[in-house]
């Protein structure tokens, strides 16, 4: 197979050129009542050829890399960038240096040497350990995965880089049954490593979700401390990748533009970008198009500091790229997404805020996350959760509403818990907010 820098040499009479070479390869096994239902293997290799001549960019990619192909491919993206509008701020970086991958721990080989009859056979526990609650009576889904990938990018700045990295998780979906009342439950853990996977947390997890909304009622409509559970805390965080993005920002479409330097939140929120987290599932050395990654504080104790930038968005805004170019696949141009991005963990342990609530709600779940309004903040969520009374968990309630604005939402945060938890590359802790208003 040609190298990145190979296929970078036989592009010519261009101003600057970007070779994007990537392999990968998945395996997912799912099983269900106590047997395999499936298990798929996918592999995948293709390339990315990114022009700019005189202002103008073109793009192409192929799957096939045998030679005449990519040579169809390079011209194929020349003629794209002739037929492209100018952009005065289309480039590609310069070489920087880099954390070595080997540095950065990415690759583990054990995921790889564990046999697939051992993955079954752990697989098949998750949902053993489900089921050791009476009240679970049925499994939706239980599946494992893992990946792995390598990436070669050159270009015709001095770039020629490459790393391989590989993850493994699992998921489990499973159904509580009291009466005539079903209630579902999830539980997911993905890591670096093979060893940091608890195959029977994951389906007591999932248990635990599905049987503690069980019996729940509906409450009068108040204005009452909300204790956010992490994984709902990463679903706000969520909603907050779009209008953090400096390209959003750019084209008015963001409910943080314009807002640098200035309090969005309470002085209690820091929110991090970390492209170089240990044992982070968005570790990397380099971004989707070669710029290094590194820590970005986004908000810092309740400040806008900056928005995620690639290369163009940061030659449009005069200021330097924060290693944030996202790239699905070789099949795409780079966009801007996410590393590692986290709520940093505060001083307060889970049980100590809810200790501290005379009443409250302790919120397990929202539905409509996806409704947000990245321009406006404004939201409105369907909620469920449990009553906190004296500093106890109590009954469980539903079919309840909280609507407000994302910024007036995050300058009433009161407490952060320090049990910080990643679902995938986003994180949060044990989030609490005063005087919330939530419909019964």
């Amino acid at each position: 197979m040609l190298s990145a820098q190979d296929i970078l040499n036989k592009i010519k009479n261009i101003d600057q050129a970007e070779v994007y070479l990537a392999s990968s390869k998945s395996l997912s096994i799912d099983v269900l009542d106590g047997k395999v239902e499936s298990i798929d293997e996918i592999r995948d290799l293709g390339l990315g050829i990114r022009i700019i001549k005189d202002h103008k960019q073109g793009f192409s990619f192929t799957s096939d890399l045998d030679e005449y192909v990519i040579e169809e491919t390079i011209n194929k993206a020349i003629e794209n960038a002739k037929n492209s509008e100018a952009d005065e701020f289309h480039s590609l970086p310069s070489n920087q240096a880099t954390e070595p991958p080997n540095n950065l721990n990415l690759y583990d080989p054990k995921i790889n040497q564990v046999p697939i009859q051992g993955k079954i056979d752990l697989t098949l526990k998750i949902e053993k350990a489900a089921h050791q609650n009476p009240k679970v009576k049925k499994t939706e889904k239980i599946s494992y995965s893992e990946g792995e990938s390598e990436i070669w990018l050159a270009n015709s700045n001095g770039l020629n880089i490459n790393y391989k990295d590989n993850n493994c998780g699992a998921f489990a979906d499973v159904i509580a049954i009291e009466g005539s009342e079903m209630e579902s439950g999830f539980g997911m853990s993905y890591v670096t490593h093979f060893a940091d996977l608890n195959f029977e947390a994951i389906g007591q997890e999932a248990a635990e979700q599905a049987v503690q909304l069980l019996g729940a009622k509906t409450i009068s409509s108040q204005k009452i401390p909300l204790v956010i559970d992490p994984r709902v805390a990463t679903q706000l965080l969520e909603i907050l990748i779009a209008p953090l993005s400096s390209e959003a920002v750019q084209k008015g479409k963001s409910l943080f533009a314009g807002k640098v330097n200035q309090s969005v939140g309470s002085s209690l929120l820091t929110i991090i970008d970390n492209g170089r987290l240990p044992k982070g599932l968005g570790s990397a050395p380099f971004d989707g198009e070669g710029v290094p990654t590194q820590e970005t504080k986004l908000i810092h104790k309740g400040e806008l500091k900056t928005y995620f930038y690639n290369t163009y968005t940061a030659n449009k805004g005069k200021t330097k790229s924060t290693g944030n170019a996202a790239r699905g696949s070789f099949q795409g141009l780079p966009g801007i997404g996410p590393t590692n991005l986290y709520i940093e963990a505060g001083k307060n342990s889970h049980q100590e805020i809810v200790k501290s609530i005379t009443k409250g709600l302790y919120l397990v779940r929202i539905m409509g996350a996806h409704t947000a309004n990245p321009i406006s903040g404004d939201f409105s969520f369907g909620a469920a959760g449990i009553m906190i009374e004296n500093g106890q968990l109590t009954y469980p309630v539903r079919s309840i509403t909280i609507a407000g604005n994302l910024i007036d939402l995050l300058k009433q945060l009161k407490a952060v818990g320090s049990n910080l938890r990643f679902f995938s590359s986003i994180g949060a802790p044990t989030l609490l907010f005063e005087g919330i208003t939530v419909s019964g």
